[in-house]
């Protein structure tokens, strides 16, 4: 798919963003992806603030009379470091040294199985505190393939929410047929982030809105003078059904980092290149397939699920080309 072509003026680009940003006060159902940046720390442990800070927006939205499913990440990250400890715990260091691998390395099957207990555990825990329950819902990549099945999981977590109950969705990552490794063994960076699943799901339950959390304020683009740094935030990103063109008010390409590009975002983000193209892809999937609206930011600021729905200028915001603003009757 070719990126971001377009002659668009920054004026005209920014009076149509916030133009459809207002409009996200009137969505009814939204979708929130949860990243491994956003609900870990770069130790595996889990983000306790953040989940705790996610929560209580749901909790607050929820209070509105708004529908919300959670696609959360972390469990594989959550649950290797819960198996290191124990493992470090049994395992001498004379042992350690003789060993000719790692002797704590963990699959990630069995990282998944330990640590999806544990995620559910803190939502469990959090969500009672404002007398919500959550359901988890895991799914693997056959499913979201399979017709029949992705019927009754959308069947399924469209009750859940009418019941008031938060579904939380994960990817089965203790069964998965999935060959797509979730990290870069070598730099830690996220390659693999449920975002597919993420898309998939808010076209499936006709979402109003699909959120995307990572830890970037925003997408970012290359300065049209060309060079490797991207410093320009991407605030509008529009996809042509037609042209499969997505365009900006920018003229370059949107996060098309290249190994030469990849410097300018060291130690600002924990995403792949890959993980980043990710997002793109299925934010731009998401809106073909009939959501309203996508937005990509942070999820380490305590009020940025909030503030979108406010209809605040944060993140990049997703939509198709053509796309009117919904209404209160519509919704």
């Amino acid at each position: 798919m070719e990126q971001f072509n377009s002659n668009t003026s920054a004026k005209t680009t920014a009076v149509e963003a916030q133009h459809h940003r207002n409009s996200l006060r009137l969505a009814r159902r939204i979708v929130i992806k949860v990243g491994t940046p956003a609900i870990t720390h770069c130790d595996g442990n889990l983000a306790l603030a953040r989940i705790g800070s996610l929560v209580e927006q749901i909790a607050r939205l929820r209070q509105e009379g708004r529908d919300v499913m959670i696609v959360t990440s972390g469990a594989i990250s959550t649950g290797a470091l819960r198996i290191r400890k124990a493992m470090a715990l049994k395992t001498s260091l004379a042992d350690a040294i003789h060993q000719r691998q790692d002797p704590f390395q963990v699959d990630d099957s069995a990282a998944a199985a330990v640590g999806q207990a544990l995620l559910m555990n803190m939502y469990e825990t959090l969500f009672a505190k404002y007398n919500l329950s959550c359901a988890q819902v895991l799914i693997t990549e056959d499913d979201i393939n399979a017709p029949e099945t992705m019927a009754q999981v959308t069947d399924t977590t469209m009750e859940l929410m009418q019941l008031g109950t938060v579904p939380i969705v994960n990817d089965n990552d203790a069964v998965t047929q999935r060959t797509t490794a979730v990290y870069n063994e070598q730099t830690g960076e996220v390659i693999w982030d449920n975002d597919v699943l993420a898309s998939r799901l808010a076209a499936a339950v006709r979402a109003d809105l699909l959120i995307m959390l990572t830890d970037l304020d925003a997408l970012y683009a290359a300065p049209s003078t060309g060079g490797d740094e991207f410093t320009e935030p991407v605030r509008l990103a529009v996809f042509n059904p037609e042209a499969k063109l997505v365009r900006s008010g920018i003229n370059s390409g949107l996060l098309m980092l290249s190994d030469n590009g990849r410097g300018s975002f060291a130690g600002r983000t924990r995403m792949a290149a890959d993980g980043m193209q990710s997002l793109v892809d299925a934010s731009v999937a998401a809106t073909a397939n009939g959501v309203r609206a996508a937005v990509v930011t942070t999820g380490h600021h305590p009020l940025s699920i909030l503030h979108i729905v406010r209809g605040d200028d944060i993140g990049t915001l997703f939509i198709a080309q053509g796309a009117n603003p919904p209404t209160a009757s519509k919704l």
